[in-house]
């Protein structure tokens, strides 16, 4: 089986797992799966999809500052003259964080 072959296997897995309703050790005993392989790719398929991160800004002000509020009610204050440069930062380093 070759390395493309076998991750559309082990993904279509993952999907069907996720849309099943079971347990990762009901699914992989289901399908007589390995378990830890199971596991492996399914660590692989989640580092592949990108998190999104729900977040809203407020309306314009008159003092030109732009708050983003973020999950957890966690608000930041930006400029309007930086927003373009500066909000990929902050997003940047807000999708290399772990999840809690």
């Amino acid at each position: 089986m070759t390395e493309q072959s076998k991750s559309g296997f082990w993904m279509m897995h993952v999907t069907k797992w996720k849309d099943s309703g079971l347990s990762q050790t009901a699914y992989c005993r289901e399908h007589q799966l390995r378990l830890s392989t199971f596991t492996y790719w399914r660590g692989k398929e989640a580092k592949k999809t990108p998190k999104l991160i729900p977040l809203s800004v407020s309306p314009r002000s008159t003092d030109e500052t732009v708050v983003v509020t973020l999950p957890g009610n966690a608000k930041i204050h930006l400029r309007e003259s930086t927003l373009e440069r500066t909000l990929p930062m902050v997003l940047h380093l807000l999708r290399e964080q772990p999840e809690c």
